[in-house]
This record gives structure tokens, C-alpha cells and sequence, in this order.
């Protein structure tokens, strides 16, 4: 039966080991690891270096940065969404029937509509910026619990709201929901589609506020986006907009249309956010965790930020009219000695090796040496 021998593997082992230990405890990695993080907390950046648009995909440049391009943007959108109302009520209702087949893709409560077509293209747009945030936001250091991942979700939320919005597929869920529960609830049932994908939006609209609160101006377009669609509800089933037809299709669609935009709105604008903490130009909100410990009394805690603020010695305050009492004497060290040593530690094993001459063994010869030492460090010492 052989045992297993220590080759060549596992002195190569040690060694990768020790080269191991000693770069983790190189002092000028952590003396350079240390200045890098002073120069970020100096700089109010929040982000590394990977971050940065030299080592960025060039695609994050997209994002619109300039306020003039926000606003054009912003505007452009109103116009779009005004444009597509009035061609239903000023061109589509007035024409006769076989016009209105022909020109069908002006039918707001259609599919196919230009009205699907327009939140299509702005739910896509709103997955692509967050794509782009996503390749920004992972890089952010004080991210511990890798938050960076929702905008992940976040993409796959925005292509399939896009996916639906083109093909209206959730209409498929009224039919399967009354025949699931026999309840139709309002009218013919059309309250299921909505409810249901109406908690799934007010899920992603609070994750996405608790994500984007860093910039107020993108948590205020979050806002205006989740009143939309309220208001789009409201319109839709509210029950004193039922003889008015045309306004409600109108007002319900534009309600909807205005929700898609100041949604992916928000996005664009969070994304201007991060960009600008990654490259530096926008100074970010650090909040650095404090531990304290509660089973500590207040006044020890008081006292030890006041000697924080003073500084790592204790200087004591004496009260007014009253005498500073003498700091006590620092106690003497007694002095080790080789003969003291010598007597206490093993006598008669150092009697026998001096009276029969022999030779000292190896750990007899280390346990002088470090006599010595001890001693050579005391000279020193008391000299000083």
C-alpha cells in the first residue's frame, strides 16, 4: 500500500499560494488601490473606470445629453400624439364608409391603427435605452446588491409592452378570464385585459421609481406617466363618458399614447443621469453606510465621536475649579535577562550540556539565538 508522496505538483502548489498571499498584501497595490479610491471620493464619482466613454460601446453615446435635444424630443412627442387625434376626429370620423375602410389605419379603436403603431415604436425605443442604461449602470461601485440587473427585466418589459401594443395580443386574456370565473364584470368583460396588465405596469412604474429617484426630473415624468394611465382607465370606464363616444376614444387613447411617452421619457432622461455621473460631469449622492452598535450606551458612543473629532488621543477635560489630577506613571518593564531566562526555563537541561561539554541540540541553539535578540532589543531600548 503506498501513501500519497509530496511531489513536484505540490511544491508548485505552495508556491503558487505564497506568490498568491504575497501579491494580496503587496504594499503598493493597496497603497494604489487606496489612492484611486481617494481620487473618486474626491472627484464625487460613483462609478469605475470601465465606465467611461474611451472604454464604453459607442452606442451609449445615443443618449441624449444636450437640454435642447431633450426638448425637441419632449416637443416632438406632444406633436406626434396631437397629429394622430386629429386625423381621427377632423379626417377619419368625417368620412363616409368606404372611405373609412380604405383609410382604417386612421381608426383609433382599431388594430394595426397609426396609434398602435406610434406606441410600438416608443415602447421600443424605451427597451433600447434600457439597454444602454443597463451598460452604464453595471458599473456603478457602491451597487452591492447588484441592482444594476433590473434594467435587464426592464428591456424584456419594454419588447413585449412593444410586442403588444403592435398586435393588441392582450386582448386574448378577456375571453380566457371570463371564461375562467364566469364574470364579466363591467359590460362585455373588457375590464380583464386592463386589470390585468394594469398591476403588472403598477409593479414595473414602482420599481422603476425606487430605481430612478436619483434624478427628481425622471421620478416626475414617472408620475405624470402612472396619472396617464389612470386617466386612461378613467376614460375608458368611466360610466358618464358612455354617450359621449368620440371624446371618450379620444380622450382614452391620448390618455394611453401620452402614458408610453413620458414612461420611455423618464427612462431617457435617468439614462442622461447616470452618463453623466459615469463620465464625471454630474457630482453623485454618496451615502456611506454607518455602523453602530446599539448595545453600546450613548454616552460611550458621544464620547468616542468626540475624541474622533478631537483626534486618536484622549484628552481629558477637568471641570471648572477643580484640581487636574497628575497622570499616573507608566509602570517599569523588568528587564529579561539571559542568566534569568536560563534559571526559570529548563536549568537542568543547560547544567548537563555545560558540565558534560556535549554539543547543544537545534532547539537549545534557536532558544539562545532568541535570547539574544531579546536582549540586543533591550540594549536598544534603554538607550534610546
Amino acid at each position: 500500500m503506498q501513501f500519497r508522496q509530496n511531489g513536484q505538483g505540490d511544491d508548485r502548489r505552495r508556491r503558487v499560494f505564497r506568490e498568491e498571499m504575497l501579491a494580496e498584501t503587496d504594499p503598493q497595490a493597496v497603497q494604489a488601490s487606496d489612492a484611486s479610491q481617494s481620487r473618486d471620493e474626491a472627484d464625487g464619482r460613483v462609478y469605475s473606470d470601465a465606465a467611461s466613454a474611451q472604454r464604453q460601446a459607442p452606442l451609449t453615446s445615443l443618449l441624449p445629453q444636450r437640454p435642447l435635444t431633450l426638448v425637441a424630443l419632449f416637443l416632438g412627442g406632444g406633436l406626434a400624439i396631437a397629429g394622430i387625434e386629429l386625423l381621427y376626429a377632423r379626417l377619419f370620423v368625417g368620412l363616409p364608409e368606404p372611405f373609412q375602410t380604405s383609410l382604417a389605419v386612421l381608426d383609433l379603436t382599431g388594430r394595426g391603427s397609426i396609434a398602435n403603431w406610434f406606441a410600438s415604436l416608443i415602447l421600443m425605443i424605451g427597451a433600447i435605452t434600457s439597454a444602454l442604461v443597463y451598460l452604464i449602470r453595471r458599473h456603478r461601485l457602491d451597487d452591492y446588491r447588484g441592482r444594476y440587473r433590473m434594467w435587464q427585466w426592464a428591456t424584456a418589459c419594454f419588447v413585449v409592452a412593444s410586442f403588444d401594443a403592435a398586435t393588441g395580443a392582450h386582448a386574448v386574456l378577456q375571453p380566457a378570464m371570463i371564461q375562467l370565473t364566469g364574470k364579466t364584470l363591467v359590460g362585455d368583460g373588457a375590464i380583464w385585459p386592463c386589470m390585468l396588465v394594469g398591476f403588472a405596469v403598477a409593479a414595473c412604474l414602482i420599481r422603476l421609481v425606487i430605481e430612478v429617484r436619483g434624478s427628481r426630473i425622471a421620478t416626475t415624468f414617472l408620475c405624470l406617466s402612472a396619472g396617464s394611465y389612470i386617466g386612461f382607465l378613467a376614460t375608458r370606464f368611466h360610466p358618464a363618458l358612455s354617450t359621449l363616444d368620440l371624446a371618450r376614444v379620444i380622450a382614452s387613447s391620448a390618455a394611453l399614447l401620452s402614458g408610453h411617452f413620458c414612461l420611455v421619457y423618464s427612462v431617457v432622461l435617468y439614462g442622461r443621469h447616470v452618463y453623466q455621473e459615469a463620465q464625471g460631469t454630474r457630482r453623485a449622492s454618496r451615502t456611506k453606510p454607518v455602523v453602530t452598535d446599539e448595545s453600546e450606551p450613548k454616552k460611550t458612543r458621544a464620547s468616542s465621536r468626540r475624541q474622533a473629532a478631537v483626534g486618536t488621543k484622549n484628552v481629558r477635560v477637568d471641570a471648572a475649579h477643580e484640581k487636574p489630577t497628575p497622570e499616573p506613571a507608566p509602570a517599569t518593564v523588568p528587564t529579561i535577562s539571559k542568566q534569568s531566562v536560563q534559571k526559570t526555563v529548563r536549568p537542568a537541561a543547560i547544567e548537563n550540556s555545560t558540565d558534560s561539554n556535549r554539543p547543544l541540540s537545534k532547539a537549545e541553539r534557536r532558544r539562545l539565538r532568541k535570547l539574544d535578540r531579546r536582549e540586543q532589543r533591550q540594549d536598544d531600548d534603554s538607550e534610546e
